[in-house]
């Protein structure tokens, strides 16, 4: 048995986000190997996976959100390394910064895991201050692991870039989508086309290019050719709902799982015009449903999309989503359907959990042979 410890800020659901997400399925994955005795370091007060899958979970005290968050950062990481020393395992997995303080110590066993390096991706010079930091800290702890994981796509040259001169080896372990055995999707033929979008309403997700495009079909008569339906909530939820929205639109808030993948059933296609990403866990989700997919070429979305199964677009550019969307519907409704058929056979093959999972235990693997 390998004795690996998945060094985590937190676990969904009871912290948000895709990294989160990702800690939990990859924990329950690994558990059910049987080669791998696993640990958990997490900040939650209370066990949050299932006593069955035999995972040892380790509390450390959270991180303060009321503070500084960088430097609650580093202090969460502190208590992550007293774990770590007292621990002493195998393999060690750190899901983005949580094993930083004393990081030297770690080096022959450390797995360093970035996910989407929002912080190397920053559109505005504002965003690219604020992210100096963490680019800062991101170099340090990859140039004392032993490898750093790219999710693929344009993710990788940034990481190799980074590794040059080092002993760090850039290896590509993409996300995962739990694959339903059967998926029932209706070859529609009548009424508009039901465009879905999840994600957070902040600027880097291009909700302001999805609305802009919208506004422009029901200027051009077209309101009634597609209905946009927006699931999820943020920052600029509120300054569209008083701006006012187009008449295609609609506003579905944040939904839970089971209605998630309802929608993800019924619509005709999942868009996401998203300036920056990793490899979006929606788009995954939506694939494995049989969706076909709109989405922007950044990060490692190029993995995912191609024009067998969808349409991989410019960032930022509406025109670009215009023209995909009006090309989209031209289509037969039986095309349509084949994409979204095509997007679930990509999603089986090469992106379903126990695949991925093999792919991290390999990984385990060469790390505790060489030790």
């Amino acid at each position: 048995m390998i004795r690996v410890v998945l060094c985590t800020d937190g676990v969904f659901p009871d912290a948000m986000g895709g990294m989160q997400r990702h800690s939990r399925l990859l924990a329950e994955h690994l558990a059910r190997t049987g080669v791998v005795d696993l640990t958990v370091l997490h900040p939650h007060d209370k066990q949050v996976f299932d006593p069955a899958l035999g995972i040892t979970e380790v509390m450390i005290a959270p991180i303060d959100t009321s503070r500084f968050y960088f430097r609650e950062l580093w202090n969460y990481s502190v208590r992550v390394a007293i774990e770590l020393d007292r621990l002493r395992p195998d393999v060690i997995l750190s899901q983005g910064l949580s094993v930083w303080k004393g990081i030297d110590r770690f080096t022959g066993r450390l797995i360093l895991h970035p996910h989407g390096l929002e912080m190397f991706q920053g559109m505005s010079t504002k965003e690219r201050v604020m992210g100096a930091p963490f680019r800062s800290a991101v170099r340090y702890m990859l140039r004392r692991s032993r490898f750093v994981v790219s999710l693929g796509g344009r993710l990788t040259p940034i990481l190799q870039d980074l590794a040059r001169g080092g002993s760090c080896s850039v290896v590509t372990v993409p996300n995962a989508v739990e694959v339903p055995e059967l998926v029932t999707r209706e070859v529609r033929r009548t009424g508009p086309l039901r465009m879905l979008f999840v994600g957070r309403f902040a600027f880097n997700k291009g909700i302001d290019v999805l609305m802009t495009v919208a506004k422009r079909l029901e200027q051009e008569g077209r309101g009634d050719d597609f209905r946009f339906e927006l699931a999820g909530d943020g920052p600029l939820l509120n300054t569209y709902k008083l701006l006012g929205l187009p008449g295609n639109v609609r506003l579905l808030g944040r939904v839970d799982d089971e209605r998630l993948f309802q929608l993800y059933t019924e619509c005709d296609a999942f868009v996401l015009p998203t300036r920056f990403e990793g490899m979006p866990t929606v788009v995954l989700e939506a694939m494995a449903r049989s969706c076909p997919i709109l989405v922007s070429d950044v990060g490692a979305t190029a993995e995912l999309v191609d024009g067998r199964n969808g349409y991989l677009l410019p960032k930022g550019d509406a025109e670009a989503l215009y023209q995909a969307l009006i090309e989209f519907e031209a289509l037969s409704p039986e095309r349509r359907v084949a994409m979204g058929e095509a997007s679930r056979e990509r999603a089986q093959r090469r992106f379903a959990w126990p695949a991925v999972t093999d792919d991290f235990v390999a990984l385990f693997k060469k790390v505790a042979e060489r030790r």
